[in-house]
């Protein structure tokens, strides 16, 4: 139901911008979530594989904050992109894992799966929790602008995962090339994690830019 404010129909469920310190804090959570492998790079020597790996893992702790935003406030009509969400970050997940983790020497499907299998193994654990903790974090924030326990709706919750898609689909492309082929990989690896987490901040203050605009 709209109320009458000032002569014009105000709509108590519209959205309102976020303000710019729950803006930086959701930022901050973002650098700090990508300072993960920033640091393995620079001080654990870890390479290509490993942050991709990393960059799948968060793919699928991005589905699973979906899932807990599916069961608190997204709308049933929104099922479908959480069924392509499963889809596309285990299939996609597993062909990179595949093509990055496979021993050049693997001359068929299973001796590939056997090797990759055998690198995915070699990854710590720590920093898959560390990433956990922090999207837990990010997702609270988005659950707290929802109104959830406050019953004052700021911002419409939104399923994480289609961005995460499309960004995760451009990171593993474009690592091969900046990261492994590139004339500097160090720098590629480090490149790419800026370039993750600048789109990930991009996505942060989208709504502030939009409103803005308008």
């Amino acid at each position: 139901m709209k109320k009458i404010k000032n002569g014009a129909s105000i709509d108590p469920t519209e959205q309102t911008p976020q303000s710019t310190p729950a803006l930086l804090m959701r930022s901050l959570t973002v650098v700090l979530t990508n300072l993960i492998p920033l640091y393995g790079v620079l001080h654990e020597g870890w390479n290509s594989f490993t942050v991709i790996v990393l960059f799948i893992a968060e793919g699928v702790i991005v589905l699973l904050t979906d899932v807990i935003k599916r069961l608190l406030r997204v709308q049933k009509a929104a099922k479908g992109v959480l069924f392509f969400e499963v889809v596309f970050i285990f299939f996609f997940g597993f062909f990179a894992i595949l093509i990055f983790g496979r021993e050049e020497s693997s001359s068929d499907l299973l001796e590939t799966i056997k090797s990759a299998y055998q690198s995915v193994k070699t990854v710590p654990l720590w920093p898959v929790v560390g990433i956990l903790v922090m999207r837990m974090v990010r997702t609270l924030q988005e659950l707290m602008a929802s109104g959830l326990f406050s019953g004052h709706i700021r911002q419409k919750l939104y399923f994480s995962g289609g961005g995460w898609m499309f960004l995760l689909f451009f990171l593993v492309m474009t690592a091969p090339f900046i990261a492994d082929r590139g004339p500097n990989p160090f720098a590629g690896l480090i490149a790419l994690i800026v370039l993750k987490s600048s789109g990930e901040i991009f996505a942060v203050w989208a709504s502030r830019i939009d409103h803005a605009i308008k």
